[in-house]
């Protein structure tokens, strides 16, 4: 009994800090998945919160980026931009990377296995090419003004491959949802072209910007997160991830657009509107340069020093996937091995 108590009295602080953050599960913490406090509005509160400070965070921002992609990326949700590097430079990147040996992070989703590389600064080091994408200056300068932080991201290199692990169970991030409840960005320079065969990025535009309707839609989802045991459905996600349907889409008035895209495009989007993995028709793979960036969303300033507290941010990054890594080896969701990640073949990019 004693020890109960000891242990609800270290978990409050811990729950109040994410309710007070980027925490999202409606499982995990009972202030968040708290039935009434959502019936009363905590949840559709905490969006309209962290939305609200977003939008002052990307006004004061707004200096360091071309007009032309603040209209793309508010009015949209993502910016696009094709033939992002020359193209030398992109087929050195493109060789580069299909020969870089690092420590890689294979996940299994469903039919699905992820391949991801961490390029902290040590692995950047051995990798110069890699190392003047993360120097570029637009780029620098879209991923500090998307994230609304003014801080560069964290990087990876992923490959994709599709129909490589034999699991009846489906690929969960090929149902469109909303990564979170508040605004943040996730982005991709594409590697290799982007098409059915191999399942290309899909997004809603429109779907990241609040409206009356998307927030009748988040306080219904918040009151069926909410609930326990047999009322659960196995087919919901609790982690605050929420899926949408057709029909919901349909409601809001939604239109899914396919962003099938040539090689050495770079797309960043805010992933707080819907989006997913696109069905991939054939076995295929697929790399990319893999960026994300998620903050504190109730903090309504942004830093200062970027580079400093990007290599912050990447220090305390690494020790949580070391913590995280232990979990998913041991449930077999997941295996860390050292080598190459697989491509079918070379990108060929004239000089």
């Amino acid at each position: 009994m004693l020890s109960q108590i000891l242990g609800l009295i270290w978990k409050i602080p811990k729950w109040i800090i994410e309710l007070l953050s980027w925490g999202k599960s409606f499982k995990n913490n009972p202030i968040i998945g708290n039935y009434w406090l959502n019936f009363f509005g905590l949840h559709v509160v905490r969006v309209i919160v962290a939305h609200t400070l977003f939008r002052l965070r990307l006004f004061l921002l707004s200096p360091i980026v071309p007009s032309e992609y603040r209209r793309e990326f508010i009015e949209n949700g993502y910016v696009l931009k094709k033939d992002f590097l020359d193209n030398k430079q992109f087929s050195k990147l493109a060789k580069e990377l299909e020969q870089f040996e690092g420590p890689v992070r294979e996940i299994i989703e469903g039919t699905t296995v992820t391949q991801r590389i961490f390029m902290d600064h040590k692995e950047q080091e051995r990798a110069p090419e890699f190392k003047a994408l993360v120097k570029n200056q637009l780029l620098d300068r879209l991923m500090r003004y998307c994230s609304s932080k003014n801080r560069p991201p964290l990087f990876y290199i992923e490959n994709l491959c599709n129909y490589e692990n034999v699991n009846p169970r489906p690929d969960p991030q090929r149902d469109l949802h909303a990564d979170t409840f508040h605004p943040c960005v996730k982005a991709w320079l594409y590697i290799d072209e982007t098409n059915d065969k191999n399942g290309a990025y899909i997004y809603v535009p429109g779907s990241h910007r609040l409206s009356r309707k998307r927030l009748k839609w988040e306080y219904k989802e918040s009151l069926e997160a909410c609930k326990k045991g047999r009322k659960r459905s196995s087919e919901r996600y609790w982690d605050g991830s929420f899926r949408v349907s057709k029909d919901d889409l349909s409601e809001m008035g939604y239109q899914v657009k396919k962003l099938s895209v040539p090689a050495n495009t770079l797309v960043i989007g805010n992933v707080y509107g819907f989006h997913c993995r696109g069905e991939a028709l054939q076995k295929s793979k697929r790399m990319t340069v893999w960026m994300q960036a998620r903050d504190n969303p109730f903090n309504p300033f942004f830093t200062p020093f970027p580079r400093g507290t990007a290599r912050v941010f990447e220090k305390v990054w690494r020790r949580v996937l070391e913590r995280l890594d232990r979990g998913k080896i041991n449930s077999g969701e997941q295996q860390n091995f050292y080598g190459r990640l697989s491509r079918p073949k070379p990108t060929q990019v004239a000089d």
